[in-house]
């Protein structure tokens, strides 16, 4: 099964395109500031974004937890003493499927991401029906009953669904991506433009921070291979995330602004605190490489990699609770 994503949710979007605002759920109406057209454009954005944060998000964690113990071969590895819980995706929680499907004929036309959209929709649906089947499988404990039986015909199924599944969801997440970068370029203009420095620096740390993932990314860089890190590529982009944070965290202190911005201190406190774990796991990759120290065989053997520190599994992880914090500013 191949990496479906390097970081784990995107920005949602909010009214805080207006001058002053700072809601970043999605909108049902126009607020002072933001036109009927820029709404629209915010509600079927937000919406698609968080179609890409269940996938990455909640999907790629049952995926993961599910692949790690069978494997992701036709036949399944099942140990001899046996024990798992299989995770589930909650009713809840995939609403936003239809949800986001709903907008792909809406104007404004995002031409590269509505086709994906309808296209992942019935490939989502088919990896849903399965995964429930498994959860009602092992949740009863079938396999004592069919020696495994079943449970080998389900895993044959979802592998052959996650593959259809992975084809169409990296298009998606490339599409949504690029959408993204524009849209959160043109927001961070406004906010600097509008003197919204708090919300304008807890921006571009995410923007400066996703860059040092993509970085760590593009290079190739796991867990196994940490150590093989380009430190002069990642410094730089590590260097201006550091950056955005130390002014970020002086800015959060400030009583009077946070009043002028009329942001919350509550959501900002626990988005710096986020934030600086993000950061801190970043500094745990340096200090591990300049120990030259590998990550063990049972971490890399183990199902729990994104919590090992030094690792870019642990950064891209806290980077991704940096973002919910982020979408929860207000």
């Amino acid at each position: 099964m191949r990496k479906l994503s390097f970081v784990i949710a995107i920005i949602m979007l909010g009214a805080m395109l207006s001058a002053c605002s700072g809601i970043t759920s999605p909108v049902d109406q126009a607020p002072a500031g933001v036109t009927s057209g820029e709404s629209k454009e915010i509600e079927k954005y937000n919406a698609y974004v968080m179609l890409n944060n269940l996938m990455t998000g909640r999907i790629n964690e049952v995926l993961v937890h599910y692949f790690e113990k069978f494997g992701v071969d036709i036949q399944p590895v099942i140990e001899k003493n046996f024990s798992f819980i299989m995770l589930g995706v909650a009713e809840t929680e995939r609403e936003v499927v239809d949800k986001a499907n709903g907008y792909t004929a809406n104007q404004p036309a995002f031409a590269n991401a509505d086709p994906l959209v309808i296209k992942l929709t019935p490939v989502i649906n088919d990896l849903l029906t399965v995964l429930d089947d498994m959860k009602a499988y092992y949740d009863t404990r079938g396999y004592v009953d069919d020696d495994f039986a079943k449970g080998k015909q389900l895993h044959t199924k979802l592998v052959s669904a996650n593959l259809a599944y992975e084809t169409v969801a990296n298009q998606y997440f490339t599409a949504l991506q690029k959408l993204g970068n524009e849209q959160r370029l043109a927001e961070l203009q406004k906010l600097k433009d509008a003197d919204q420095q708090i919300r304008y620096n807890a921006l571009k740390f995410i923007i400066d921070a996703e860059a040092t993932a993509i970085e760590m990314d593009e290079q190739g860089i796991t867990a196994h291979n940490v150590l093989q890190l380009d430190m002069t590529k990642f410094k730089a982009k590590y260097d201006i995330m550091t950056a955005d944070l130390s002014a970020l965290m002086t800015l959060s202190k400030d009583k009077g602004r946070i009043q002028k911005e009329g942001i919350n201190s509550f959501s900002i406190g626990n988005y710096v605190d986020s934030a600086t774990e993000a950061k801190a796991a970043a500094s745990k990759i340096i200090e591990r490489i300049n120990k030259k120290e590998p990550v063990s065989d049972s971490d890399l053997n183990g199902q729990f990699l994104h919590t090992t520190d030094g690792t870019s599994e642990n950064f891209n992880y806290l980077l991704s609770k940096a973002v919910e914090r982020y979408n929860e500013m207000n």
